[in-house]
């Protein structure tokens, strides 16, 4: 039963997302803003080809198969749409976690790369010059992102190609230098090496207080993790072994118990790892 109500759920969901498009159709800006916050998402998580539409179609996907998979070895008709939604949120959630981690590594080759191209601008080297550079010898995880910046720059102007960068990279740091880069295009000046070599210096700061208290933070997160997943661990371990014990949660008062509970759980986890994570820099100068 809870396959075809998973079933007729996404069913519903099309009808709906069909008759919205053909009754309210929205402008291509509009469509463009609204998936704006989830393209920087997929870009800070490194999945630069991976569109909008494609990231939750997939994780409708994902929901489907693990409410069908739930409902075939459970055999419980309230949980298995449960266990749809939370496998609806998994790759959302994987994808954070990555995109956490791939910021630190990011602003630290970042910084490397700032460095890098103050360097190259103090020996008389023009900005250009030392972006070439950075394709050829920079920080590896970024020399991808500096040699299609380099092809961008022989096709069109010098902003276009910086901005079209930030947009890719979607990092605070990277949104301050290229507009140092652009306003240093635009009207010359010699102070641009100074103005690196301070971006450099304050990031490189910020990081190691921050991998300090990730470092601290470390065992606080496995501790959730291990809380978080005992009362579940034990529920499904039950129903698989005897189904009997849990049969006081089929009727109406004990779902509602139940469904507490769980709500409960996922509202502490999400307020216990929402304090131990760092917070996040806002994009600037966009």
């Amino acid at each position: 039963m809870a396959a075809e109500l998973l079933v007729s759920l996404a069913f519903g969901s099309g009808l709906y997302l069909v008759y919205e498009g053909l009754t309210n159709p929205r402008t291509a800006a509009s469509q463009r803003d609204l998936l704006r916050p989830l393209r920087e998402f997929l870009a800070r998580a490194g999945l630069y080809d991976v569109t909008p539409r494609e990231f939750l179609v997939f994780s409708l996907v994902a929901g489907l198969a693990c409410g069908l998979v739930a409902q075939a070895a459970l055999q419980w008709t309230f949980v298995s749409p449960l266990a749809g939604l939370l496998g609806g949120c998994l790759p959302f959630a994987y994808y954070s976690q990555r995109q956490h981690r791939r910021r630190a590594e990011q602003q630290a080759a970042l910084a490397d790369a700032v460095a890098q191209l103050r360097d190259g601008i103090r020996t008389g080297l023009s900005v250009q010059e030392a972006l070439m550079g950075l394709a050829r010898t920079g920080p590896e995880p970024l020399r991808p992102r500096f040699q299609a910046l380099v092809r961008e720059l022989r096709l069109t102007d010098f902003e276009t190609a910086v901005s079209q960068m930030r947009d890719r990279m979607a990092d605070p740091l990277m949104d301050v230098v290229g507009s140092t880069l652009v306003l240093n295009e635009q009207l010359g000046g010699r102070n641009v090496s100074q103005v690196l070599d301070r971006l450099a210096t304050a990031t490189r700061g910020q990081l190691r207080v921050e991998q300090e208290i990730r470092a601290y933070q470390a065992q606080n997160i496995a501790a959730t993790n291990v809380i978080a997943g005992i009362p579940i661990g034990l529920i499904i371990g039950l129903r698989l072994l005897n189904p009997s014990y849990l049969e006081a949660f089929s009727s109406g008062a004990g779902v509602l118990v139940l469904l507490g509970s769980i709500v409960s759980i996922v509202v502490g986890y999400s307020a216990m790892r929402r304090f131990t994570r760092l917070p996040g820099e806002p994009r600037v100068l966009q």
